[in-house]
C-alpha cells in the first residue's frame, strides 16, 4: 500500500536528525517511490510503497521521539477517478 509521510521536528534537533538520516536506511518492505525536502521548514515528505504493517512499523519506529510523523494512505488521482467511475 502507498503512503506520503509527513515529518516534521523541532530546529534545536537539526543537526541530529540530519546525522541520523545520512546514517539510516529504509528497512525491508518499504520502496520509496520519492522524497521532499521543505527548504523553509523542519519539515521532509516521503511517499512510500509499504508492504506490511510490519515493514511500516519498522520505518517509523526509529524516529519516535525525534519527529512527528503523519502519514496517510494515498493513491494517484487518475486511479482514484478510475476506481470511483465503476463505482457510480
Amino acid at each position: 500500500m502507498i503512503f506520503m509521510d509527513i515529518i516534521k521536528w523541532d530546529p534545536k534537533d537539526n543537526e541530529k536528525v540530519i546525522k541520523n538520516y545520512v546514517e539510516w536506511e529504509w528497512p525491508e518492505g518499504v520502496k520509496v517511490i520519492n522524497e521532499w525536502t521543505d527548504l523553509s521548514a523542519c519539515r521532509y515528505v516521503a511517499v512510500v510503497d509499504v508492504e506490511d504493517s510490519k515493514s511500516f512499523a519498522a520505518a517509523a519506529v526509529p524516529w519516535k521521539g525525534l519527529c512527528q510523523i503523519e502519514t496517510f494512505p494515498v493513491m494517484e488521482t487518475g486511479k482514484f477517478m478510475q476506481m470511483m467511475s465503476e463505482y457510480m
